[in-house]
């Protein structure tokens, strides 16, 4: 991976952190595809109107939320990064946090595929490492 790639990643997560849904899109491909393995609704999302459905509904699982990026592992074609999202619950504004792993693969600066785990065991794996 280029590190070009590696600040589409960081600029994805600063975009997230700051709710900037305009400068997500910019950098998503138009035939992105976003998939939940399990984390909220193991739903598939496409295209950048998915991106928009994507972050509504985590929005609505968690509000005030943030991500801090803990650590990037490079492959060949993907770069898995493990994350820890903060957050509140919605209605009982009680704070909420945990560690995911997310798949990116980026290809002409932009995003193409976001894959969404639970653990880095599970990330790996789906990307053969």
């Amino acid at each position: 991976m280029s590190r070009e790639d590696r600040d589409v990643v960081r600029a994805m997560y600063d975009a997230f952190n700051r709710a900037d849904t305009d400068t997500i899109l910019e950098l998503a491909d138009p035939a992105v595809s976003v998939e939940d393995h399990a984390v909220i609704d193991g739903a598939t999302y496409e295209g950048r109107n998915g991106v928009v459905q994507f972050l509504r509904f985590q929005a609505e699982a968690f509000s005030a939320q943030s991500v801090e990026l803990e650590e990037m592992v490079e492959t060949a074609d993907e770069i898995v990064a493990v994350i820890r999202l903060r957050g509140e619950g919605p209605i009982s504004r009680v704070p909420l946090e945990g560690r995911f792993c997310h798949v990116w693969q980026i290809g002409g600066g932009m995003v193409r595929r976001l894959r969404v785990y639970v653990t880095k065991q599970e990330a790996l794996e789906a990307v053969g490492s």
